[in-house]
């Protein structure tokens, strides 16, 4: 019965599609029956055996049973601690036959040498701590061409790239579902061949429609974000203006923020006014890049009026020693403590030529850590004032940038191949670093009146490397695009075994 559905409707999106010179205004309704073609889940069972023990089972489970699959589908996932040298093909079917012989075609004519119909195989085989091999694998009425088992493939290696295991395994699953057994009228070649045949209003439609609701999504983040800072800032109103008042002259910090706040209820008023712009802004506005921009400035201008209301209010407290300034100044110190926390993983990375610099940091994090706890005694004892704790803080935000440097030119060096790779990973590392959209709120004298990138934070560097090396792996592969990254068949105790299927590295 179900079998009928689909071809029926599927006979009926495929009218649609043929005849694209439907006229547009009218025909979103039939349109819209044409493309939505509900199929079901179709999972029929789920198999894990996490031999290298990385994947959270239940979030995995969960994840599966929201996918869709074109047709009834067993899922196998098989993970393991591998070798560089090992064919994970053979391997998979090595544990097929010891583990679970279901996974092998039982029919006569078969003679065990395809896998079972109906299923897919994932296994995930890690090598290190970011590198390994994945391979995906297809019952004979469920296998896709090479070019799809790579699109398939590259669908997890985001993930993969930065240890986020199960992550990648459900990527890989999702992008599976949608392309085995795809009805032939949502294959994206014939979209491609209707639109140049004469069918192309009905994409271009489709296509501005995703595009106008996208935008719109995003203008909606962006302004409730905006709105949410804003409304903080109007609550510490009243507070940020008494604080200003309280602010000693003579201090270079305390300056640096009274110069902010002679800007701050200008920039108030305008961000104000803007937010009840954009609360009244049409469609139109919302689903265009002009309205995404003015939404996400508006964003931008009231996180950065929340930071510097509460840099104003914890130095006040600071200065005064009001009965808060204990945690005003742990809001000086997080900054500098959250990139410390993060800095064991940073160090862990075996890079050969990075040891020197790695070693540095490792140091200095143990060291760091224990200025931080004398400066906040020697400030308490008051052994030393404010400006002199500031500047103390400021010099050790400095040497963590400075050895954050001598890291990146290490490991740019050790991944980088040529000159032009090793500039493509520089400029992502430099954007990265001085990506500045907006302040963090906190209340962080030092974040506030610093410029963009002056403190290297620890998130930023890892964002600006796995930028970087992501860029050179693109060129790379776009290189050698005209060699298919697959590689197939079961080697070495794979006998005559035919099944479809094939791994890739990332």
């Amino acid at each position: 019965m179900r079998k009928i559905q689909i071809v029926t409707r599927g006979a009926a999106a495929a009218a649609l599609v043929m005849a694209g010179s439907l006229s547009l205004a009218p025909a979103g309704q039939a349109t819209g029956a044409a493309v939505t073609v509900p199929t079901g889940q179709n999972l029929e069972s789920v198999s894990v055996d996490d031999g290298a023990g990385v994947i959270n089972e239940q979030r995995l489970r969960d994840a599966l049973e929201e996918i869709d699959f074109n047709e009834p589908t067993k899922v196998a996932i098989y993970t393991r601690e591998g070798k560089y040298s090992d064919n994970i093909n053979t391997e998979t079917l090595k544990y097929a036959r010891d583990v679970h012989p279901e996974w092998i075609s039982q029919k006569e004519e078969d003679y065990g040498d395809y896998w079972a119909d109906g299923i897919f195989i994932i296994t995930l085989s890690i090598e290190g701590e970011r590198t390994g091999q994945v391979g995906t694998y297809y019952g004979e009425d469920r296998k896709v061409s090479t070019s799809q088992m790579e699109t398939i493939h590259e669908a997890g290696f985001a993930d993969f790239k930065v240890a986020r295991w199960t992550d990648g395994v459900i990527e890989i699953a999702d992008q599976g579902a949608r392309i085995m057994n795809r009805p032939w009228y949502l294959s994206p070649g014939l979209w491609w061949t209707t639109a140049i045949g004469g069918g192309g209003g009905l994409l271009i439609w489709w296509a501005a429609l995703a595009m106008r609701a996208s935008r719109r999504k995003n203008f909606a983040s962006a302004f409730e974000k905006g709105r949410n800072h804003l409304t903080n800032v109007t609550l510490d109103l009243q507070s940020t203006e008494l604080a200003a008042r309280t602010l000693p002259t003579g201090s270079r910090h305390a300056a640096d923020l009274e110069r902010r706040f002679a800007d701050f209820m200008a920039k108030y008023r305008v961000s104000f006014e803007a937010q009840q712009e954009l609360e009244a802004a049409d469609k139109k506005l919302r689903s265009s890049s002009k309205g995404v921009n003015r939404a996400e400035v508006f964003s931008s201008t009231a996180a950065n009026l929340d930071a510097t209301d509460d840099a104003i209010i914890a130095a006040a407290a600071l200065y005064t020693r009001s009965a808060s300034w204990e945690d005003a100044w742990r809001a000086q110190t997080a900054p500098l403590l959250e990139d410390l926390a993060e800095l064991p993983e940073l160090t862990s990375d075996s890079a050969q030529g990075t040891e020197p610099a790695r070693a540095a940091l490792d140091s200095f994090g143990h060291s760091a850590k224990q200025r931080v706890e004398q400066i906040g005694t020697d400030l308490k004892s008051e052994t030393i004032d404010v400006d002199t704790a500031l500047d103390q803080l400021a010099e050790l935000r400095q040497e963590l940038t400075e050895k954050l440097e001598v890291l990146s030119a290490a490991q740019i060096e050790a991944f980088a191949k040529t000159k032009d790779e090793k500039e493509d990973m520089r400029r992502q590392m430099a954007k990265a670093r001085d990506k500045r959209d907006s302040v963090h709120a906190g209340g962080s004298i030092l974040d506030v009146t610093g410029s963009a990138g002056f403190f290297w934070r620890v998130n930023a560097y890892n964002i600006g490397y796995n930028s970087g090396v992501d860029a050179v792996k693109s060129s790379r592969q776009a290189a050698s695009s005209s060699s298919s990254g697959i590689s197939s068949g079961y080697s070495g105790g794979g006998g005559s075994f035919s099944g479809a299927g094939g791994s890739s590295r990332f």
